[in-house]
């Protein structure tokens, strides 16, 4: 006798099948102004590196005379995923999937429904979604080479040709605000993935060996959380210069060896709690090796504190970076970030503010973003916050 599944599925309104002309006109319709505004803002985007990139497709994938670049044909490879996904949201929303009553009462789809109505983790969301795209786009976006000197006069105004204006040696602010993101995204992502994995490694040991390794471990970690950041921060930079795509990797590796205390201490409280309760006692009681207890049971249920620190962590990195960038201790010329812009900027804002306005601007929504989205998966994550 074949078992029947009970489904649930929620029709769609007629209104919805409009985002199948436009993705996010559906969402908007229906009142859903948030996800609509963010799905039609990416649409522009994609409209416009198709505009602006498939008329030089040539000039972009071979900029000079080191053969085809791999930027190029990474943004080439986004464009067809990102307007794919476009319309598949679109189409998805209109024509809902049917979900069982076990797969509509999952942790997973309670997730994805507490965070597409917390409105604020949203426009977070798709914040950090443009940015990330607009940089996977850039070499489709920019009209300029960003190291380019001399593109237009110096310190010209927003306008024309140069929407942003140019900085005092005549390079395009645009282009260099585009590639700078790249720069700036990439180090805040790959130094808290750093502080992440040492935090929850370092965290998760002294929590589960306890007795002398615990408090060693947690010793270490309070002493360093006691040492101002900043100054630890200026004196390993200053110790230790590189020049070059090295002094990326430095900044990189000292922004995130300098920031996994918090991350540790969040998980060690974690474990602690998680390490009293039946599941793990039974795992114990069946022979399951301390390595697999660890690894496979204590770390995966302890992460989602953690997902909700690295989202705000990200901006906090970005403004260190920017803080060492605006000393001249960040990342070596001439590579751009949002940071080093500022830095050039600084000494041309009686006569030039834009130089340093719109980095400025790009750093401020770039760390809003990630807080908002850090609030939203915070409350989505949280099973007692869920509906609140």
């Amino acid at each position: 006798m074949t078992a029947i599944t009970k489904t649930r599925s929620d029709t769609a309104p007629p209104l919805s099948r409009a985002g199948l002309a436009l993705p996010g006109l559906g969402h908007l319709l229906l009142g859903e102004w948030v996800s609509g505004l963010g799905l039609l803002l990416l649409d522009a985007l994609l409209v416009g590196a198709a505009v602006s990139g498939f008329p030089r497709i040539g000039e972009v994938l071979v900029p000079g005379d080191a053969g085809i670049s791999i930027h190029a044909v990474l943004a080439l490879g986004t464009w067809p995923i990102l307007a794919g996904a476009l319309w598949f949201t679109a189409y998805r929303r209109a024509f809902p999937r049917p979900l069982t009553d076990e797969e509509f009462n999952s942790n997973q789809q309670l997730f994805l429904r507490t965070l597409t109505r917390h409105r604020t983790g949203m426009l977070g969301f798709y914040g950090v979604l443009f940015m990330l795209l607009l940089t996977m786009l850039t070499p489709l976006i920019a009209p300029f080479d960003p190291d380019m000197v001399d593109v237009g006069t110096k310190n010209l105004a927003p306008g024309g040709a140069y929407w942003m204006g140019t900085d005092g040696f005549g390079r395009d602010v645009f282009s260099r605000l585009l590639f700078g993101g790249r720069i700036s995204l990439m180090i805040g992502f790959v130094a808290v993935s750093i502080a992440a994995t040492m935090g929850t490694t370092i965290g998760a040991l002294a929590a589960f060996a306890g007795g002398t390794v615990d408090r060693v471990l947690m010793f270490l970690t309070d002493g360093l959380i006691a040492l101002p950041k900043l100054v630890l921060l200026l004196t390993i930079v200053g110790l230790f210069r590189f020049q070059g795509p090295w002094g990326i990797f430095l900044i990189i590796a000292i922004l995130g060896a300098t920031g996994w205390m918090g991350v540790a201490r969040i998980v060690r409280s974690q474990v602690l709690s998680l390490k009293q309760q039946e599941f793990v006692q039974a795992a114990q009681a069946l022979g399951l090796s301390s390595t697999r207890i660890l690894f496979r049971h204590l770390i995966p249920n302890a992460l989602a504190p953690v997902i909700v620190y690295c989202s705000l962590a990200i901006g906090s990195t970005m403004l260190a970076e920017a803080g060492l960038s605006f000393l001249g201790l960040g990342v070596p010329p001439p590579t751009s970030t949002w940071g080093v812009m500022v830095a050039d900027g600084k000494d041309a804002l009686r006569n030039a503010p834009h130089v340093a306005i719109f980095p400025g601007l790009a750093i401020m929504v770039a760390v809003l973003s990630f807080n908002l989205l850090g609030d939203g998966l915070r409350d989505a994550l949280d099973p007692k916050l869920r509906g609140h």
